[in-house]
């Protein structure tokens, strides 16, 4: 008897397993030599480490091994490496009878309160985006710009900049994208009186234009720099905020990275603006006729402020009000910025929003797009640098890099920044940072200085990375509209990398040792 033939039916009811993609080849290779090369990894440095380091502290350096190879290679999804603390400390450590290594132990790292600020942060950057509040701000700023091409992309970079210290960097690229595509089919109509495209190009012919060029790497670049100015900006920020507090007892409030992250953000952003528009693409024509009608456009597309909106902008604004003020008013906080925070993600959840009835501002349909792979991330990190210091690796660290507390100190924050700043072109930035906090922090004690003098750094400079697709989620959305190329983004990315190696030397060692009284 001949077999059935398939039918639709039958191919629908295949799970989605067996409908998932397989990765290519390449990809595939390079994952498994990334899982292969974590397990040899961990077991030379395990192995090659003198006998007198106590088993947990090379089990840890073992494990840290492991974990940088994994992510790097994404040889397993980034969150599911972070889990790797979790079960390989409690079944392989010895710890002390005081303080056994246990689930209980090591998950406390996964429920850190810098994660709940984080978590806080998203929820209200969700509300943003559910009701559209984002979008909104971003078009009054580019309204506010006028029609000249050098300041519209100011424009863009100003909004997108603002956005990115709340909203994630990711959802900010993808948002002002299709703006700027608009704002590129009016622009072809101009470059095409003036023959710079041919006629009937439209926006793809514009995106060849250096105008074209200049604005998208200006979305995808303004989102990474905006993203240093708070705490909840970047992953890499808050890692550092949590690790200095875990492990060195060191609290940085909300207000007080400010004071030092917006000043790096805004010297960054202008230099991009006069590197993309002055230097490397300047705009073929200086004025888009009708661009402001353009945007206004787009804004009356959104309708009259709904009460939603006000709503969310007036919680959003308590919450950020609260975040710089308190610490001012109070010598001791009667409330963390976690807690803040999380007051904010409870209000949206309880406050009706006016639409329809039981409509809030904030629902779990739209809560549950929480990154909770990044929070996992967070977890894990921290659980790594809790595991450096408490099985003695942070101290071990500490007497074998003694020798090199004969460098200059500024030499060091510079040859971190670079080292970290390039690195992190081809890995995850808030992998890297996890990664390398508790390990210059242990070079920090070592040598006897300050940690927050050689973690900041790292902290800012992995989030600074501008010269391939793969180093930013913002890098790629652009990237892969296919209007960048390679070359183009390289082009600017490697002058905005050394600015970033000067600026972020320069702030640690300015801003940084002033905001937070630093002596070294």
């Amino acid at each position: 008897m001949s077999p059935l033939p398939t039918t639709n039916t039958e191919i629908q009811l295949q799970s989605p397993g067996e409908r998932a993609e397989g990765l290519s080849p390449r990809t595939a290779s390079t994952r498994w030599l990334g899982f292969a090369g974590g397990l040899i990894l961990a077991a030379l440095l395990y192995t090659i480490m003198p006998d007198d380091v106590p088993h947990d502290a090379r089990l840890t350096a073992a494990i840290a091994g492991l974990m940088a190879v994994w992510w790097m290679t994404e040889a397993l999804p980034i969150p599911a490496t972070a889990l790797v603390p979790l079960v390989a400390f409690p079944l392989l450590a010895t710890g002390t009878e005081e303080s056994p290594v246990t689930v209980d132990s090591v998950g406390a790292s996964y429920g850190n309160n810098i994660i709940f600020l984080f978590m806080g942060g998203f929820m209200i950057a969700l509300a943003m985006q559910r009701w559209n509040l984002h979008r909104r701000i971003a078009l009054l700023v580019l309204n506010a710009m006028g029609e000249r091409t050098a300041a519209l992309i100011a424009g863009f970079m100003v909004a997108t900049g603002f956005l990115s210290m709340w909203v994630s960097n990711t959802a900010t690229a993808v948002m002002m994208l299709p703006i700027g595509l608009s704002v590129l089919e009016l622009v072809s109509e101009a470059m095409e009186r003036k023959g710079v495209i041919e006629k009937g190009s439209g926006a793809a012919g514009a995106l060849k234009t250096k105008f074209g060029t200049a604005l998208m790497l200006s979305i995808a670049y303004a989102a990474s720099l905006g993203s240093l100015g708070t705490l909840i900006g970047t992953p890499p920020n808050a890692l550092l905020a949590a690790y200095l507090s875990q492990e060195h007892d060191i609290n940085i409030g909300f207000g007080q990275w400010m004071l030092v992250g917006m000043p790096l953000s805004i010297i960054m952003l202008a230099f991009t603006w006069w590197l993309l528009v002055k230097v490397l693409y300047k705009p073929e024509v200086t004025t888009i006729p009708g661009g402001r009608e353009v945007i206004r456009g787009e804004i009356a597309k959104l309708g009259p402020v709904s009460t939603g909106e006000k709503l969310v902008l007036a919680i959003f604004t308590l919450a950020a009000v609260s975040w710089i003020a308190i610490p001012l008013l109070f010598e001791e906080p009667p409330i963390s910025d976690a807690g803040i925070a999380m007051t904010a993600g409870l209000l949206l959840f309880l406050i009706p929003a006016g639409a329809a009835r039981g409509v809030r501002l904030l629902d779990w349909e739209s809560a549950v797009k929480l990154p909770w792979g990044v929070l996992l991330l967070f977890g894990g990190g921290l659980a790594l640098s809790g595991q450096f210091s408490s099985s003695g690796l942070t101290d071990w660290i500490g007497e074998v890099s003694a020798g090199i507390g004969g460098l200059p100190v500024v030499l060091m924050v510079v040859i971190l920044a670079a080292a970290i700043l390039f690195l992190t072109e081809i890995t995850s930035n808030t992998a890297t940072a996890a990664t390398f906090l508790p390990l210059v922090g242990g070079i920090a004690i070592g040598i006897g200085v300050d940690p927050m003098l050689l973690t900041i750094p790292v902290a800012l400079a992995a989030t600074c990375a501008f010269m391939l697709p793969v180093a930013t989620p913002p890098n790629a959305v652009v990237y892969g509209t296919g209007y960048v190329s390679i070359g183009q983004m390289a082009k600017a990315g490697v002058f905005l990398n050394l600015a970033g190696i000067v600026l972020i030397s320069l702030t640690t060692m300015t801003l940084a040792v002033w905001v937070f009284g630093i002596v070294y």
